[in-house]
């Protein structure tokens, strides 16, 4: 039996133990908050699942809200916006919408819907909405617009888009719009309706 001296640790094993450990979480909170709301789910449930103490999982992410603000992430979609014709902008949108997947895999519908409760958790799904998507789409509308306008204007249609994308995905999630057929209908129906927005408020 012997000692280990701080030299001789390695702090690779340690981080990788640690990354492992956090993926772990985030893929447990992903299967809890797909299936309930943030309120429903205990905290406890989730260390559970994924193996670690309740404590553990405040201390890598604060709070049960840091832990599904952690699972919202829309940087696959940032320049998207930038990048498509500006005919494109509302079939683009609603596609990176309605079919974009977040974190572990994990449709980003039913984790938004499901976190509507949490004041805190929907300022940063609206901070990381706006970075990634919305500060494009208006950018592109002032500048790509077919006709003149201001930037309050601009700002004014990306929430109206905003607002119609986060409504389908309050409908969709209570069971309103008929999910078998959701995907197909609505990226083609909401593309245009989106476009029409975008282009004439």
């Amino acid at each position: 039996f012997r000692i280990v001296s701080m030299s001789e640790f390695d702090s690779t094993n340690f981080k990788r133990s640690a990354h492992s450990t956090r993926e772990r979480i985030i893929a447990a909170a992903a299967r809890h908050f797909a299936r309930k709301p943030l309120r429903s789910v205990p905290l406890k449930e989730i260390a559970s699942d994924a193996g670690v103490s309740a404590p553990l999982i405040i201390k890598y992410f604060g709070s049960k809200e840091g832990l599904m603000a952690e699972l919202i992430d829309f940087s696959q979609f940032k320049g998207t916006l930038s990048r498509a014709p500006f005919n494109e902008l509302g079939q683009r949108m609603a596609s990176a919408i309605l079919t974009g997947q977040g974190m572990a895999g994990q449709s980003m519908i039913p984790l938004i819907v499901g976190s509507l409760d949490s004041e805190e958790t929907a300022k940063v799904i609206a901070e990381r909405f706006n970075e990634a998507i919305a500060d494009d789409l208006i950018h592109r509308v002032e500048e790509d617009g077919p006709e003149d306008i201001s930037h309050e204007t601009a700002v004014y249609r990306s929430q109206m888009v905003v607002s119609l994308c986060v409504g389908y995905l309050v409908l969709s999630d209570t069971g309103l719009i008929d999910e078998a057929n959701a995907p197909k209908i609505s990226v083609e129906a909401m593309g245009s309706c989106l476009q029409q927005i975008i282009e004439h408020g």
